[in-house]
C-alpha cells in the first residue's frame, strides 16, 4: 500500500505512524521539482543539490555516499541516499559496569536513494532513482530542524559575533534573531547551530590567541591608526604576562585631559584571568575618558611597576595626580615610577571600612561618623582644622587607642582634601568612583571565558559606545543653554564652556546673587580685597582679591585651583567691580567646547579598514539592506506592494544561484577569519598566557556584615527591652530596662 503524504500537512499522528508502519511513503512535489531516470547534470555538485533542494521541499534530510572512479581518478558513478539511510549500530556490551550515554539513532534502512552516473561528455545523468522512503516526513512544525532546513549564513553570523561584542551570548542571540524574524521557523538555524559557531570562533583562535591579538595591534599602527602604541613582555617561556596599549583618540584626551588619573583592576574578563586596568580621566563634559588599558598577569609591585613605566613611554610625560585604593602594591609602582606626582587614596573606600574596623553597631548609633566626615570631606578646612577636629571627635569617642585609626591618619596626606587644596586641578577626582564606574561599563560588553582576540573586539565596542557618546554632547554643545540670571558674564560662560561645565559655573554665578554677607571690603594699591561669609558653605569666612588692572583674581576658598573654574565669591567680586567677562587666564582649556579637537598637538590620521575589500562588501551590504528596509518601508502595508517587492526578491535571488560559482565557497576557518578580522599567524611567536591566580578568579568570600544585610539597606526595628527603634534587639540592648 503506498501512503502519498503532503508536506504541506502535518506530520502523522503516532496512531496514523503505527498503522502504516513498514509502508512505504512517498514524497508529495511538483514534477519539475522531483528527479527522474535519464535527467542530465553537468556535475556531481549540481545534482545533489537538486537532491538536497527535493528532500528539503518534501520533509526529509539527504546526504552524499560512496562513489566509484575510474583509472584516472574521475568519478563515474555516485550515490545519494537519505539521511535514515543504514542500519543503527549495535553499542551492546556485555561488560554492564560500563556507564554509556542515551543515545538514539534517525537510522532505520530507509531505501530511497538517487544514482548517478558518467555520461561521457564530462556530465553526469540520473541512472536509478527510488523515490519510496519508510518512514515519515517531517512537517510543518518540526521542518525547521531537518539539516537542510538549517544552514549559517553570513547574515546568521554577523549576527552572533555582533552580538558577542556586546556580550550577548548564542542563546540570547538565538532569542533575539527570532523576535527579529518572527517565529523559530523562518530562523534557519537552532540554537545548537548558534553555539557551535562561537565555539568555532575560540577553537579557530586557540592557541595562536597572544600571536592574532599581537599581530592586529601591529596591523591597526602601520594600516588605519599611525598613532596607536602598545607594549608587551613575555616570560622565559615565551606566554605573554603584559599588554598595554592607546590608540590615537585616547592618546589625544590624555594631551588635554590628562591632569588626573584614576586607575582601578577589575578581574573577570578573560578566561586566563588577567587582570584589566583601564586608565580613566575626566573629559569637558565631566564624563569619565578612557586614555589607555593594561592587562597584567599578576597584581604585584612588579606587575604595576611595568604598566606604569609603560604608560609614561607611550603618553610621554606623567600626571599630575594619581587615584588608586590602598592596593599596597599600587603605591610602591608609583612611588618608584611618578616620585613627583602626588598620589591620592581613594576616600570612599577608607570611609567604607569604618564600620568594619570600629563596630557595625557603634557606627550606626553613635554620632562618630557625622561628626568625622564633617572634617574628612570638607574641601575648605586648612590642614590644622582638619588634624585638630580628627583629634577632638577620636579623643570624645575614646579611641586614641584604635590602631587602625592611627595608621590612617598617619596616611593623611595621601587622602585628606585639605592636603590637595593646593595643588592644581588634583580635587578633580576624589574616589576611584571613576574607575569603577568604568569597570562596571566595560564588564557589560566582557566575560570571564573570552579569550583575549575576543576580549579587545568587546572592549573596542565599549569604547566606541564612549566615544559615540562624547560626540552626541558635542553636538548639543552647538545649541545656546538659556540664561538663568540676566547677566552678560553668564552669557560670557555659555559660549565658552560645554553645557555640562556651563550649569555648573551657572550654579556658582547663581549663589554669588543669593545671601552672601560681605563683612569687610577695601581697595589698596588697584587690588579690591573682599571677606565673605557664605551661608552656603557653613558660614565660613573666604577673602577675595582683585587686580583691577589685570583683572588677576584669587579667592581662599581655592576652588579654581581644585577644579578649574571660578567660585561663587570670585564671581561677585567680578560683579561689584563692573567687569561683565570671565577674565581669560582663568578660562581652562579643558573645560571649553571641542577641547579635544582644538588644543591637541596629536594630529590624528584618517581612520581606513585594514582590509579595503573586506570595507567595500561591508558598506555595500549595508546599502542593500538600508534599500530594503526604504522598500518595505514605502509599501506602508500595501499588500499589492509588498507582493511586488517579493516577486522582485525572487527574481534576483534566482538570478543569483544560477550565476554563482557552486562548490567555491571559503574554507571554514577563512570564514570566521573575515567576520571577526583577526587573522591567525603561520608560526607560533608568542605565546597565551598561562592561567593566572588572582583575586577576581576566586568565589568572592562574603562578610558577616554584607550576609546581615542581604544586599538591602538595614532597617531599624524595635527593641523590645528599651521600646526604641534603633539596630539592636532586646539580646543586646546596652539600654536600662
Amino acid at each position: 500500500m503506498l501512503n502519498k503524504i503532503n508536506t504541506m500537512d502535518p506530520s502523522p499522528t503516532s496512531d496514523d505512524f503505527i498503522r502504516h508502519l513498514g509502508d512505504d511513503w512517498i514524497p508529495d512535489c511538483s514534477i519539475e521539482q522531483k528527479p527522474y531516470v535519464g535527467q542530465l547534470f553537468p556535475d556531481v555538485d549540481t545534482s545533489f543539490t537538486f537532491y538536497h533542494r527535493y528532500g528539503s521541499l518534501c520533509g526529509f534530510d539527504s546526504r552524499r555516499s560512496t562513489e566509484r572512479k575510474n583509472k584516472l581518478k574521475k568519478t563515474t558513478r555516485k550515490y545519494f541516499l537519505c539521511s535514515r539511510a543504514g542500519s543503527p549500530e549495535d553499542d551492546t556490551s556485555e561488560d554492564l559496569s560500563i556507564k554509556k550515554r542515551k543515545t538514539t539513532s534517525a537510522k532505520c534502512d530507509c531505501p530511497a536513494k538517487l544514482i548517478i552516473a558518467a555520461d561521457g561528455n564530462g556530465g553526469f545523468f540520473v541512472k536509478k532513482f527510488i523515490e519510496n522512503h519508510n518512514h515519515s516526513f517531517a512537517g510543518k512544525g518540526t521542518m525547521q530542524f531537518l539539516r537542510c532546513s538549517r544552514s549559517l549564513t553570513e547574515f546568521h553570523k554577523r549576527f552572533i559575533i555582533d552580538a558577542a561584542r556586546l556580550n550577548i551570548g548564542a542563546t540570547r542571540a538565538h532569542a533575539i534573531f527570532k523576535s527579529m524574524i518572527g517565529s523559530y521557523e523562518n530562523v534557519g538555524a537552532t540554537v545548537v547551530d548558534f553555539k557551535k559557531f562561537s565555539r568555532d570562533i575560540k577553537e579557530y583562535i586557540g592557541k595562536h590567541d597572544a600571536d592574532i591579538l599581537i599581530q592586529k595591534f601591529k596591523d591597526i599602527q602601520t594600516s588605519s591608526d599611525n598613532n596607536f602604541r602598545f607594549e608587551y613582555k613575555t616570560d622565559a617561556n615565551n606566554h605573554l604576562t603584559q599588554l598595554f596599549w592607546a590608540d590615537g583618540v585616547g592618546r589625544r584626551n590624555f594631551e588635554v585631559f590628562g591632569d588626573v588619573v584614576s586607575f582601578d583592576a577589575t578581574y573577570r574578563t578573560n578566561k586566563y584571568g588577567m587582570v584589566f586596568i583601564p586608565f580613566i580621566g575626566i573629559d569637558n563634559h565631566w564624563k569619565s575618558v578612557t586614555f589607555a588599558a593594561a592587562l597584567l598577569e599578576k597584581e604585584d609591585a612588579d606587575n604595576y611597576k611595568w604598566a606604569c613605566e609603560a604608560f609614561k613611554k607611550i603618553f610621554g610625560s606623567s600626571v599630575k595626580c594619581i587615584v588608586t585604593d590602598q592596593d599596597p602594591a599600587m603605591k610602591i609602582a608609583i612611588e618608584e615610577c611618578f616620585p613627583g606626582v602626588k598620589h591620592r587614596l581613594c576616600m570612599w573606600h577608607i570611609m567604607k571600612k569604618f564600620p568594619a574596623k570600629l563596630g557595625t553597631l557603634f557606627c550606626a548609633e553613635s554620632p562618630f561618623m557625622d561628626k568625622i566626615k564633617n572634617f574628612v570631606w570638607s574641601d575648605h578646612s586648612s590642614i590644622d582644622e582638619f588634624e585638630d577636629g580628627w583629634n577632638n571627635v577620636i579623643s570624645e569617642f575614646e579611641l586614641s587607642d584604635n590602631t587602625w585609626l592611627k595608621e590612617m591618619f598617619a596616611l593623611r596626606s595621601y587622602w585628606i582634601p585639605a592636603f590637595f587644596n593646593d595643588e592644581p586641578m588634583v580635587g578633580l577626582i576624589r574616589t576611584t568612583s571613576r574607575s569603577e564606574s568604568s569597570n562596571f561599563f566595560f564588564n557589560h560588553f566582557v566575560q570571564k571565558g573570552d579569550t583575549l582576540s575576543e576580549f579587545y573586539l568587546c572592549f573596542h565596542s565599549a569604547l566606541e559606545k564612549q566615544r559615540n557618546n562624547n560626540g552626541l554632547l558635542n553636538h548639543k554643545d552647538d545649541l545656546m543653554p538659556i540664561p538663568k540670571n540676566k547677566k552678560k558674564i553668564e552669557k560670557d560662560a555659555a559660549e565658552l564652556y560645554t553645557k555640562t561645565m556651563f550649569y555648573k559655573i551657572q550654579e556658582e554665578i547663581t549663589a554669588s546673587c543669593g545671601d552672601m554677607v560681605m563683612e569687610d571690603m577695601f581697595v589698596a594699591d588697584e587690588v579690591k580685597s573682599l571677606k565673605l561669609r557664605d551661608p552656603f558653605l557653613k558660614n565660613k569666612t573666604f577673602e577675595v582679591k582683585l587686580n583691577l588692572t589685570t583683572h588677576d583674581i584669587d579667592c581662599s576658598c581655592n576652588l579654581y585651583t581644585r577644579v578649574g573654574y571660578l567660585c561663587s565669591h570670585s564671581f561677585l567680586c567680578l560683579s561689584l567691580s563692573g567687569i561683565p567677562f570671565i577674565p581669560r587666564q582663568y578660562v581652562n582649556n579643558r573645560w571649553l567646547k571641542r577641547a579635544e579637537e582644538r588644543f591637541s598637538t596629536l594630529v590624528l590620521s584618517e581612520l581606513s579598514n585594514l582590509n579595503p575589500e573586506e570595507d567595500a562588501k561591508r558598506t555595500k551590504t549595508r546599502d542593500c539592506w538600508f534599500e530594503f528596509q526604504g522598500c518595505i518601508s514605502d509599501a506602508s502595508g500595501d499588500i499589492e506592494q509588498i507582493d511586488f517587492i517579493h516577486k522582485s526578491l525572487t527574481v534576483m535571488r534566482n538570478h543569483i544561484k544560477d550565476h554563482s560559482k557552486l562548490g567555491d565557497t571559503a574554507p571554514k576557518d577563512t570564514s570566521i577569519s573575515d567576520f571577526i578580522g583577526l587573522k591567525v599567524v603561520e608560526e607560533f611567536t608568542i605565546l597565551p598566557p598561562n592561567q593566572s591566580n588572582n583575586k577576581g578568579c576566586r568565589k568572592r568570600i562574603v562578610g558577616a556584615a554584607e550576609k546581615s544585610l542581604g544586599g538591602k539597606k538595614r532597617q531599624k526595628r524595635k527593641c523590645r527591652k528599651c521600646k526604641e527603634f534603633a539596630f539592636h534587639d532586646s539580646r543586646n540592648c546596652t539600654g536600662q530596662s
